[in-house]
């Protein structure tokens, strides 16, 4: 039986090691569907904050206004990248 430091130090190394995989650019980017909504106008509202990472680094996410076709957040277009992943 693992002792509880040794046990703290396993959780921590695969904490680092999820982060860092997370991190890295797969190219095409899979963004959960089911924490964003489709707006009637075509533009797309983020249900509660969150992290993506891009080729140009960690994208933070919060509610507020609307990703709209086109527009670039973090040098991606989030709402094209929700048509084409969740409609």
């Amino acid at each position: 039986m693992l002792s509880r430091s040794a046990r703290s130090s396993l959780s921590a190394l695969a904490l680092v090691t999820s982060s860092v995989h997370a991190q890295q650019p797969t190219g095409q980017m899979e963004l959960d569907c089911s924490r964003f909504t489709h707006n009637t106008d075509g533009s797309w509202s983020v249900k509660q904050p969150l992290e993506l990472f891009s080729e140009s680094g960690r994208v933070r996410i919060s509610p507020g206004p609307p990703f709209k076709p086109g527009m670039s957040f973090g040098g991606l277009d989030i709402a094209r990248m929700l048509d084409e992943q969740c409609r």
